[in-house]
């Protein structure tokens, strides 16, 4: 399962409502077996996305420096490096298409000072196909559970 880490924005458009984009860097691995001729290949293939993410926020709640939120929006990743190794020998590949996403979460962030926080998100996340021959997790599993923990940049 990929995990993603995150450096985000919020910016407030209502007492409890807030605006959230940023940066958030994600890696996949894949392994693959391969049969040809009776004979198993082995292969591992890596995939580095970086992603716009851009949603909405909803504070739950808030305590000392803590809050619970839910959030909503969509993500643009794109494909910034690929390999893949075969049978121990590591090859560049060519990059996958720009993967887009639509997802849901409920996260907890904590202000270490109040403009800067660190928060995790588990969430639920659906992976249209981009229509690109790479396989990948997203193109195996479009809809799965997500994880993104980082450092949000609090706007007052």
């Amino acid at each position: 399962r990929p995990v993603s880490y995150g450096l985000t924005v919020d910016f407030p458009l209502t007492e409890r409502l807030s605006l959230t984009t940023g940066l958030v860097y994600t890696k996949l691995s894949s392994d693959f077996t391969q049969v040809v001729r009776s004979v198993q290949i082995q292969r591992q293939q890596t995939l580095h996305y970086v992603g716009l993410p851009v949603g909405l926020s909803y504070r739950l709640w808030s305590l000392r420096g803590f809050r619970a939120y839910a959030s909503a929006g969509t993500a643009a990743y794109l494909n910034v490096g690929t390999h893949v190794v075969t049978e121990g020998v590591t090859q560049e590949m060519e990059k996958d298409r720009l993967q887009l996403a639509v997802n849901g979460s409920l996260g907890l962030q904590y202000d270490i000072v109040p403009l800067i926080g660190i928060y995790a998100e588990p969430g639920l996340s659906y992976y249209p196909d981009n229509r690109s021959h790479i396989q990948n997790f997203f193109k195996d599993k479009p809809v799965n559970l997500s994880l993104q923990v980082g450092l949000r940049v609090n706007i007052k």
